[in-house]
């Protein structure tokens, strides 16, 4: 069996800065900028504030910063903080590919661990790196079946990234490194799809604990502790990528590693809710925009998609009774919001419209619809199709192959600026957005990532 864990381990004990294309470390700038934000404006809600109770409660000794917050507490501790608080809002970054979203458990590993270390913006930049291309790669290798099994990837093949990112951080060798992901492959949370497609309060929390075990996994490879690789021990065989999918599609965890291929294909969010949703919500936006849509006219919705939109978030139910979380995740209600607001901000998904009986009236009148066409279309597109049918009859339809925020697709500079803006001004103010926007633009330049954290109180 080739040595995948090995040659990922090389990858990243080998990184340096100066080896990273400017068009890779412009991309990355941005994943953590929109992160930042994220986190941030979640500060803001309940689920924030549990997590700020639950981090005061251990009384960790004080290595990094629980961000917004600003309370010290222990690097693994400050990282499990950061990475829930990462998930809570459903504006995180992607990589289609793997169903996966990098930046809760990798971008939070890193901070922490960097601020714990005393490291330059140039190491963090590195370790965000390496770590991505760990985990977007660990993820694609095992999707779309580990998914189907019900498992998050954000949680698993985050906690593979968190530990490669962490590792960097550290600067442990490429022995070491490679134990740290294989400590990863044994330790990470199980992460299962029911507390996430159920609409538990819980679900942000696997981020954080991605963040936390990707630590913990450099850490006691730091120690001269070993693992079995990924791929499992070849007199074994019962290796992390092998028991959570049906067959790993082994080639695509070191093809291309050398060009950084997967960064290139990140996505960011325009709208707060699973991406799953995107394509529909932007159909139904564009409709509602051009034909004046009011949701009195509106007497059916009628949704295709592939077979996993339609089957889990296409089928997800809600009233206004409903928990938040359980709103981000279902495709009837994020149509509907969509079709009566023009929009699906953080108001529509976690403020008063989600108690707002004309989205969930509305919603009641969407059908989706598996379009086994779409299916071949999957994993580098999330297609779909919305057709709204008038109470006299008239029809009118769309349909979005992929989203807006794909890198075929991009968000403009302006709207993630815009977006960043009015995550974290309501929280650290107008005067610091600007300047953490500057010191995140200008991270090569930070000698101590402190400097970064301390303008995200």
């Amino acid at each position: 069996m080739e040595a995948y864990t090995k040659k990922l381990a090389d990858f990243c004990a080998g990184l340096r800065y100066e080896d990273i294309p400017q068009g890779v470390v412009s991309k990355i700038k941005w994943c953590i900028l929109d992160n930042l934000g994220i986190i941030l404006g979640a500060t803001r809600t309940r689920f924030g504030q549990a997590i700020l109770g639950y981090t005061q409660l251990l009384g960790d000794q004080e290595q990094a910063t629980v961000l917004g917050f600003g309370l010290k507490t222990s690097a693994r501790s400050a990282a499990f903080a950061n990475g829930s608080l990462s998930e809570t809002l459903e504006y995180q970054d992607g990589y289609t590919k793997g169903g996966y979203h990098p930046c809760c458990g990798t971008i939070s590993a890193s901070l922490a661990t960097a601020e714990w270390r005393q490291s330059t913006g140039r190491d963090l930049i590195a370790a965000v790196t390496a770590g991505y291309e760990v985990g977007n790669r660990v993820s694609e290798a095992i999707f779309p079946s580990h998914l189907s099994r019900g498992f998050q990837p954000t949680g698993t093949a985050g906690a593979v990234g968190a530990a490669a990112a962490a590792s960097a951080i550290l600067k442990l060798d490429r022995e070491q490194t490679c134990n740290a992901l294989g400590i990863a492959g044994f330790i990470l949370p199980i992460s299962t799809g029911d507390n996430l497609w159920g609409g538990y309060t819980i679900k942000p929390v696997h981020g954080g604990a991605a963040a936390k075990a990707g630590i913990e996994s450099a850490l006691l490879a730091s120690r001269g502790l070993n693992a079995a690789p990924l791929e499992g021990d070849p007199k074994i065989g019962k290796g992390f990528l092998r028991i959570v999918s049906d067959q790993p599609k082994w080639e695509k965890i070191t093809e291309g590693l050398e060009t950084f291929s997967t960064i290139a294909e990140l996505y960011f969010k325009p709208f707060a809710l699973c991406r799953v949703i995107h394509a529909p919500v932007e159909v139904a936006i564009d409709l509602r925009s051009r034909y004046g849509l009011k949701p009195e006219d509106i007497r059916e919705v009628v949704v295709r998609t592939y077979d996993f939109a339609a089957e889990v978030p296409g089928q997800t139910r809600t009233s206004p009774e409903s928990d938040p979380t359980l709103c981000q995740f279902s495709l009837p209600y994020g149509v509907a919001a969509a079709l009566i607001y023009g929009e699906v901000g953080l108001e529509q998904m976690m403020g008063k419209a989600t108690r707002d009986p004309r989205i969930h009236d509305l919603a009641g009148r969407v059908q989706v619809i598996h379009d086994p066409e779409m299916d071949r279309l999957r994993p580098a597109l999330r297609p779909a199709s919305v057709q709204v049918t008038f109470q006299d009859g008239r029809k009118v339809s769309g349909r979005v192959d992929f989203p807006k925020g794909d890198a075929r697709n991009p968000l403009t500079e302006e709207e993630l600026l815009t977006k960043f803006s009015k995550l974290a001004r309501d929280v650290v103010g107008e005067e610091k957005v600007r300047k953490i926007q500057e010191a995140v633009f200008g991270l090569e330049k930070i000698g101590a990532v402190e400097d970064l954290v301390r303008l995200l109180k």
